[in-house]
């Protein structure tokens, strides 16, 4: 790659590295504990999510920074941390299932969330937040 990195090259490098980080920390990463509790109306649900998206994002931001320095990406550090806020801040609001479960209400897909339909929209909705941050990421180099 040249010395700055064109910002689509930075934008598929950034979101492939944030998706792989997503299938690592969503699936082999997240404890049972926090898999079983994450969604409960208590400070247990609380503690569970927080636990869960912590080490999500930690995976999501080594993943990052590991691309930047191996590719030569050039990535800003505000950036960085602006795409992994993003993604943070959305993770926790669709684990805790009630804010996501309303906007599938909102958008006509309750009978699909009721049919089993919910992890697939949580997927979908994790994964469109990682493209947006993949954007904010890769959108500026230093």
């Amino acid at each position: 790659m040249t010395a700055r990195t064109a910002p689509a090259a930075r934008f598929a490098a950034v979101a492939v590295a944030m998706l792989a980080a997503h299938e690592l920390a969503d699936y082999w990463a997240q404890s049972e504990r926090e898999a079983k509790h994450k969604g409960a109306d208590s400070a247990k649900g609380r503690v569970a999510c927080t636990s869960h998206v912590a080490t999500y994002t930690a995976i999501s931001t080594a993943a990052v920074l590991a691309a930047d320095r191996y590719l030569g990406l050039g990535l800003d550090p505000r950036r960085i941390a602006a795409g992994q806020a993003l993604s943070a801040i959305t993770h926790y609001a669709a684990d805790r299932r009630e804010p996501l479960r309303r906007l599938a209400c909102w958008a006509g897909k309750r009978p699909f969330w009721e049919s089993g339909g919910a992890l697939h929209l949580d997927q979908a909705a994790h994964k469109t937040v990682l493209g947006l941050a993949a954007a904010i990421t890769a959108g500026g180099a230093r």
